[in-house]
């Protein structure tokens, strides 16, 4: 009886367990299923995509093809009359070299297609000398093609014929300017050259035109024919002779000098002004939208991005393509209004930046994802080199200014006269005073009342200095000035600085911000990378820190691992019972700031240095904390006017953001270089008012406590 029963119960746990393992495997089946099926989705639509813009320029291709044959029919002394289905050719007849169109690969595969079927014919007719030739079809390989319907974007492209009208009325300056000054060339000719000035050279309006080179124009004309064209163009220029037509529809500029080292510009510019006159579609705002502005709250991201689509839409039908001035002027408008639901606010109701920012970014990203597959709205035209003036030094137009960003978030950062009683002597005496006390008191000595006075009453001293070009070194600022090397001191000028008690800063805002950080990594822990999936194995395990510093270096770690950046570019461990002497003669200090950390690992140091320059200038008490160690590390930034090094910018400027809240426009790093995070090599840096990936995390922090809470 006992075997019976324990066999029944044996009988039954399998049975459980079978039917626990066949749901599970049924779940991860179904994730499986659906993540494939999703990314099979896209891989649909995108090359739906890639195939209709195939089409487009196809289409184009073959009407190039088509006047190109003209061409060639013209230069060998026969009229190619125009039959129904395309055009004749002579036998002889070869295929034309047109730049950046023939000479591909593809090409070649395509003009031997067509002469493997003239070779056919010639052969059904031998007796006649002229072959008459199909035109090549281009698309007649897709004609079995099966096509999926696509997921519809509110392109509006059928809203752009006001910007098509403008576009129009300038091309036809452009040919009667060609036909004034050439009025040998035929009809075909001059449109063929509009079109290659306006498409492939990047002109745009008509004092564009000084700026064609005959190199340009060479494979359209003759040689003297591209000179006379070219010549002639900068004259006019030169007298200022601009047309009234255009004037009606661009915005000329008075001379080639005033275009010094112009930007990118897109190759549909913001005419007429229209983003004066752009109205933003208020009334197309959905229900939830309308609500969060009325109440003024944060809009949330779906109803955000439904209405960004809807913006972009409206801009698209005044321009194609517009830059990002253009969208951050829209941006601008739309924060002005509503700037509690659609500005960069940070949680404590501060503004980021400039306020819009991140909805100029938005904007502009759709207004590329929307043009993806639309050649002629993407083309840029290159940037022309400026002219100069003759007689004038090549190193005349060079920009002498200094290259780092001394004011960034400072309140007071160069006092404009000394403080009333002060003259110059006097506060050369009170600074020697405040030397010779640290010399006989010590470090400790910043705590005595008369020396905070003095450091008060030398602070426009003290930044003069700071201050000067070119700047001085650190050793001769700790000579002149040793208690700005001490933890209290450089905090209190950091406080008359900006305006910011640092250390109180960092205590509120480090302990709670920190644990929300790692809360939002822990609860994705399958979606990150293995760095940082290691790492948060690393911060479970090692809990014999105190939880405060442990909690605050664990969550600058996890954002230097998410912003791909090294953590020596903060950081250098040394052993814990490293001396000041020891670290300088044994590590290889660099020259911007870091925060030596004493101990096993990061995350259980307990005692810190700062270095800059090579050397050990602040040494943290054994019974301060981490906050003071990271107060005084942030504060030599400003305090010494250092910029943010590249390798390290996105971390600091999250901290700068996101902890102490000092949010001015730009940037700490001026960097014009740096690193590829994806790829590793040497990369041009583009100047933002706002960093990105700064920008991007404090938003899906948001939006992800927003789902969770």
């Amino acid at each position: 009886m006992m075997d019976i029963m324990e066999n029944a119960e044996f009988q039954t746990q399998l049975t459980s367990i079978v039917e626990t393992l066949a749901k599970t495997a049924v779940v991860e089946i179904s994730k499986l299923f659906a993540d494939n099926s999703s990314y099979l989705r896209l891989e649909i639509s995108r090359f739906t995509s890639e195939n209709e813009s195939l089409k487009k320029k196809c289409r184009f291709l073959e009407s190039e093809l088509q006047s190109a044959r003209k061409t060639a029919g013209k230069m060998n002394g026969t009229e190619a009359p125009l039959s129904r289905t395309g055009f004749n050719v002579t036998e002889t007849a070869h295929r034309p070299e047109i730049d950046n169109v023939f000479g591909k690969e593809w090409c070649m595969n395509l003009w031997r297609h067509e002469e493997s079927k003239s070779g056919e014919q010639e052969d059904a007719h031998l007796h006649s000398s002229v072959v008459i030739g199909e035109p090549v079809d281009l698309l007649e390989e897709e004609q079995n093609m099966i096509m999926i319907k696509e997921e519809s974007f509110d392109d509006c492209s059928s809203e752009t014929i006001e910007e098509d009208h403008e576009n129009t009325n300038v091309k036809v300056v452009i040919q009667e300017e060609i036909r004034k000054i050439l009025p040998e060339l035929d009809s075909k000719t001059v449109q063929n050259v509009v079109n290659h000035l306006w498409f492939v050279v990047g002109v745009e309006k008509t004092e564009d035109l000084s700026l064609v080179e005959v190199s340009d124009l060479k494979d359209l004309m003759e040689p003297i024919q591209c000179r006379k064209l070219v010549k002639t163009f900068r004259q006019r220029e030169s007298i200022g002779q601009v047309d009234g037509t255009a004037e009606k529809t661009l915005n000329p500029f008075s001379s080639i000098e005033s275009l010094p080292e112009q930007s990118f510009i897109p190759h549909y510019p913001i005419k007429s002004n229209w983003v004066q006159i752009f109205h933003v579609p208020w009334e197309r705002m959905s229900p939830a939208l309308i609500q969060a502005t009325t109440t003024g709250e944060r809009a949330r991201p779906g109803p955000r991005r439904e209405f960004v689509r809807i913006v972009v839409a409206a801009m698209q039908a005044h321009c194609p393509n517009p830059n990002l001035s253009a969208c951050g002027e829209v941006a601008r408008t739309i924060v002005s209004t509503y700037p509690l639901t659609f500005g960069d606010i940070s949680e404590e109701g501060e503004q980021i930046g400039n306020g819009f920012s991140c909805l100029q970014r938005q904007l502009k990203t759709r207004v590329e994802h929307v043009n993806r597959d639309v050649l002629e709205h993407r083309i840029r035209r290159p940037r022309k080199p400026s002219a100069k003036r003759a007689g004038q030094d090549d190193n005349y137009l060079v920009k002498r200014v200094r290259c780092k960003v001394d004011s960034y978030g400072c309140i007071n950062w160069q006092p404009p006269s000394v403080p009333d009683g002060e003259t110059a002597e006097s506060l050369e005496m009170k600074r020697k005073v405040a030397a010779e006390i640290f010399q006989s008191a010590g470090p400790r000595a910043v705590e005595l009342t008369n020396v905070e006075d003095l450091m008060h009453q030398t602070y426009v001293y003290q930044r003069h200095m700071i201050n000067s070009c070119p700047p001085p070194t650190i050793s001769e600022i700790e000579g002149h000035w040793p208690f700005l090397f001490t933890e209290r001191g450089l905090c209190r000028h950091f406080k008359v600085l900006t305006g910011i008690d640092i250390r109180s800063r960092f205590s509120e805002t480090l302990t709670v911000k920190s644990r929300r950080i790692l809360n939002y990594f822990n609860s994705q822990k399958l979606k990150w990378n293995t760095e940082i999936q290691s790492l948060l194995s690393e911060i479970e395990e090692n809990p014999s820190a105190t939880d405060n510093n442990r909690n605050t270096i664990s969550a600058i770690l996890l954002m230097m691992k998410y912003f791909k950046e090294k953590d020596n570019s903060v950081f250098i461990l040394a052993d814990e019972t490293s001396t000041k002497t020891s670290i300088e003669n044994e590590i290889s200090l660099p020259a911007t700031p870091r925060l030596i950390m004493l101990g096993d690992t990061l995350l259980t140091s307990s005692k810190w240095f700062i270095s800059i320059e090579g050397k050990v200038t602040h040494s943290i008490d054994d019974q301060l904390d981490f906050t003071a160690a990271l107060s005084v590390f942030f504060g030599c930034f400003y305090v010494f006017n250092i910029e943010y090094e590249e390798s390290a910018s996105a971390t600091l400027e999250f901290l700068q953001r996101f902890f102490v809240r000092i949010n001015p426009e730009g940037s700490k790093c001026t960097s014009k270089s740096g690193t590829s995070r994806r790829t590793g090599t040497a990369v041009q840096r583009k100047t933002q008012n706002f960093n990105t990936r700064v920008a991007t995390f404090m938003q899906r922090l948001s939006e992800f406590e927003w789902k969770t809470s």
